[in-house]
């Protein structure tokens, strides 16, 4: 027997952040449109997680005419970086020299110490990725990192350098094992060639496996690339953040009292609904309730329920039953077993605008719907037993009365005598509904009970003796007439008034 269905839904609050107050959801309020991916980093205050980014510059004479506007580009690249950041600033040619190291946050700082043109001789592009890994080996390293190689030309080191042109020689391939074993849970490499052929660029993609190699078509492309690393690393923490709540859902649970006696009418039974997720907010969609096993299942529930993170939602709903009697309504206790279920569609509005960078991989549907309960019920009534029992004693007594009418007393004396010999066996008093002959001379015994008869002239007491007489392994039955005589199994019984 299946019970009524309902839904639900609920605001979610302060756990995010600031971006609360715009994106709450209200009980029974149309559901407001989903956040942008802006929006949802600005919730999950990607700023206030630490990044570190290391930005190679080429300054060898090559570079003489892009340098300016590099310069620029970079500056606007680093007013994005917050103070939570760990930035460093390399310039390399014929050597690797740290131009800035530290927090971000005052890009003005930052660019100050950067030569103010280009003209180095020779580019050891090796030596600059060998900074930037020295960097993200140091104690204190922020679990997302960045690399950035900004260069024209190819690998072209002076004299003493380690790293040759070719990048399959030892130095570059340990200088790549070093890379495999930082501890930051991502590192990202952006290598951006600033001219046609300048394929040292590709050197950071045979050391950190994970880059991208861009080509800018112009200064102007610069920033756009830029920024498009400082995105990545933003979708790089909040992958971090939301690194917890990756295939976390809804759970239900039932509360139901220990003593589920339905007898007395509804029993109250509460269905909390708990969000597993830590940042995430989850929306359960199309919320339903069932009851099988008998009774039935009844409340009110929103058809869609929004919940904060780790946040839970109660609903008070009725468990009612009326078991029939039967036929005859003796009381007596019913029992069932139920299934309380609930069931319901869980999604996010953060998967969309977070794909495909970050699955949130939310488990689509509530888990562990199924609570079994164990109910029972009072049914009939006391007065159906004491009604069976009065009819009982009833039909006994009535029953005794016919026994009695159709059993009399007794009366008189019944002789036995040999009818041959004419010898006495026995003479017996009659008393009560049943004698018992046996005894004196008799040979074997004899039951004898009386009966009513008509009344007349052949029989004026109206009553007449049976008796069953039992002899040598044979047993006889006959009627002896009040006063009269009768042969039974050889022996003559006779009733004397």
């Amino acid at each position: 027997m299946s019970a009524r269905r309902f839904a639900g839904s609920r605001g979610w609050g302060a756990a995010v952040g600031a971006l609360v107050v715009a994106l709450a959801v209200l009980v029974g309020a149309p559901a407001a449109a989903a956040p942008d991916r802006g929006q949802i980093l600005a919730a999950l205050r990607v700023d206030q997680v630490p990044a570190d980014y290391v930005v190679l510059v080429d300054i060898s004479a090559s570079m003489s005419g892009l340098y300016p506007g590099v310069r620029d580009t970079l500056y606007t690249f680093l007013k994005g970086m917050t103070a939570a950041d760990h930035v460093a600033i390399v310039t390399f040619d014929a050597a690797a020299v740290d131009r800035y190291v530290g927090p971000g946050g005052d890009p003005d700082r930052m660019m100050r110490d950067l030569p103010a043109t280009a003209g180095g001789g020779g580019t050891d592009i090796g030596a600059a990725i060998q900074r930037a890994i020295e960097e993200l080996e140091r104690p204190g390293f922020a679990p997302v990192a960045s690399v950035v190689l900004m260069t024209d030309g190819q690998q072209y080191a002076p004299a003493g350098s380690v790293y040759p042109p070719d990048p399959e020689a030892p130095a570059w391939k340990a200088l790549a094992e070093r890379a495999a074993k930082l501890k930051a849970k991502s590192v990202k490499g952006y290598a951006l060639p600033l001219t046609d052929g300048a394929t040292g660029a590709a050197f950071l993609g045979k050391v950190i496996k994970s880059t991208d190699t861009l080509n800018p078509r112009s200064i102007v492309d610069i920033g756009e690339y830029l920024d498009r690393s400082k995105t990545t690393t933003r979708l790089e923490k909040a992958a971090l953040a939301l690194a917890a709540d990756k295939g976390k859902g809804v759970t239900a649970r039932w509360e139901v009292p220990a003593k589920a006696d339905l007898g007395g009418g509804d029993l109250p039974v509460k269905l909390t609904l708990t969000s597993g997720a830590t940042k995430v907010p989850l929306t359960v969609s199309a919320l339903t309730v069932d009851a099988t096993g008998g009774p039935a299942l009844a409340g009110a529930l929103p058809p869609e329920l929004n919940l904060d993170p780790g946040q839970s939602v109660s609903f008070d709903l009725r468990l009612s039953w009326k078991p029939g009697a039967g036929l005859v309504p003796f009381h007596a206790t019913r029992t069932a077993d139920v299934q309380l279920s609930v069931r319901g569609a869980v999604s996010s509005q953060w998967t969309q605008p977070l794909a495909p960078e970050i699955a949130l991989e939310v488990p689509a549907a509530i888990g562990e719907p199924m609570t079994p309960v164990g109910v029972e019920a009072q049914v009939g009534t006391w007065y159906a037993q004491g009604s069976i029992v009065a009819l009982a004693a009833l039909m006994i007594l009535v029953t005794a009365v016919m026994i009695r009418r159709r059993r009399p007393l007794q009366s008189g004396t019944l002789l036995v005598v040999e009818p041959i010999t004419g010898r006495e066996q026995g003479r017996f008093a009659l008393r009560g509904r049943r004698t018992r002959l046996a005894g004196q001379d008799m040979q074997g015994e004899a039951q004898v009970v009386a009966q009513r008869v008509r009344r007349d002239t052949m029989n004026v007491d109206g009553l007449e003796y049976v008796i069953r007489y039992r002899r040598a392994g044979h047993e006889n039955e006959s009627t002896l007439p009040s006063r009269g005589t009768v042969l039974i199994n050889g022996v003559n019984f006779e009733h004397i008034p």
